[in-house]
């Protein structure tokens, strides 16, 4: 295969993110890998996509290694056209940027590329429906907490008060924990303050609170809508706030620990498979606490690195593995999206 993967820059990338995982587990399998910043595409004046970008050369022993190599000063980068690649991952995150670009540049060449028969994973359309925290709203009621979403400080303040009890505070738009607030029962104290700091990035999301998040949240990996399963463990972690914080985020001191896949979490993937499916969503993270979904995360899911050190598994190359499956068999029928399980 010749694979390109699109991610906010290739300087910064780490031996630890997800993408150098993949990247360096398709150029061990042999495929012709490269990795461009999504401010490195260009349109044509003929229609094509084109990208500078950096290639990955030989077979990395491990991650470190990739990262070093793509951040050398003697990584040159190549301008190249993107309409021969058997795959493009969109790996950016636009609320990653400084620019704040709307709509997402990622999303917007990924469609030119799908209409010329590149499989882009995930999916661009796929990620403009899935792209926003509302998109969870679209499934049953049963597996998500109850949530208001709006711009409103009224409705904000009357919505706690029909919830009667503890709430978090986040914007719409935001990632990584930033601007996330915890609420008390009937606080009132800073409330104001708050809201107007989440307003500032947009819409404000009002979220009961969890009890079952002092005991962490579990980052689950889905594969074609499955749990993807390596070596007899599926690929999910618990992960546990630092003390004196509300948030169980890695970057912000939090821990990791293995975590128990039991009925509950496989109820959630089953009630979301069929609209993931249905929308193109390949590779995606779930955030479950307790019996509810938190979070859908589509656009550069993370967590492979922490998973393989606590398991002692290798799910970048299950993923891989599971891709050229789909390009053979999408090359065997014509092209079409991908459709697939997880299992490893």
């Amino acid at each position: 295969m010749r694979l390109c993967f699109v991610v906010n820059s290739v300087r910064t990338q780490r031996p630890t993110y997800t993408t150098s995982h993949l990247a360096c587990q398709a150029a061990r399998r042999g495929h012709e890998v490269w990795l461009a910043a999504v401010d490195g595409l260009s349109l044509a004046s003929d229609g094509r996509v084109l990208a500078q970008a950096v290639a990955l050369s030989g077979k990395p022993r491990d991650t470190r290694e990739l990262v070093a190599t793509i951040a050398a000063a003697g990584a040159a980068r190549t301008e190249l056209a993107l309409d021969g690649f058997s795959v493009v991952f969109l790996r950016n995150n636009p609320a990653a940027g400084a620019d704040g670009d709307r709509p997402n540049p990622g999303v917007e060449f990924g469609r030119l590329l799908k209409r010329s028969g590149v499989l882009v994973v995930n999916d661009p359309e796929g990620l403009l429906r899935a792209g926003s925290k509302m998109y969870l709203e679209g499934f049953p009621a049963e597996i998500r907490p109850r949530t208001l979403i709006t711009r409103s400080a009224e409705r904000v303040r009357a919505f706690l008060g029909e919830l009667d009890g503890a709430a978090i505070l986040k914007p719409l738009a935001g990632f990584g924990g930033q601007n996330v607030f915890y609420l008390a029962r009937g606080q009132t104290t800073n409330l104001n303050q708050m809201i107007a700091a989440v307003k500032k990035d947009g819409y404000v999301i009002v979220q009961e609170y969890l009890p079952a998040v002092a005991r962490g949240d579990k980052r689950v990996l889905l594969l074609g809508g499955e749990p993807i399963e390596v070596g007899g463990h599926v690929a999910a972690y618990r992960r546990m706030r630092p003390k004196d914080d509300i948030r169980n985020n890695m970057h912000v001191g939090g821990s990791r620990r293995r975590a128990t896949f039991g009925a509950a979490e496989r109820r959630i993937c089953e009630l979301v498979r069929p609209r993931l499916v249905a929308d193109g969503l390949y590779l995606v993270g779930l955030d479950v606490v307790g019996d509810k979904l938190l979070e859908i995360n589509v656009y550069a899911p993370g967590g492979i690195h922490n998973i393989n050190e606590l398991y002692g598994v290798n799910v970048g190359e299950a993923v891989i593995a599971d891709l050229e499956r789909w390009v053979e068999a999408r090359a065997a029928r014509g092209s079409g999206g991908v459709r697939g399980a997880g299992r490893a």
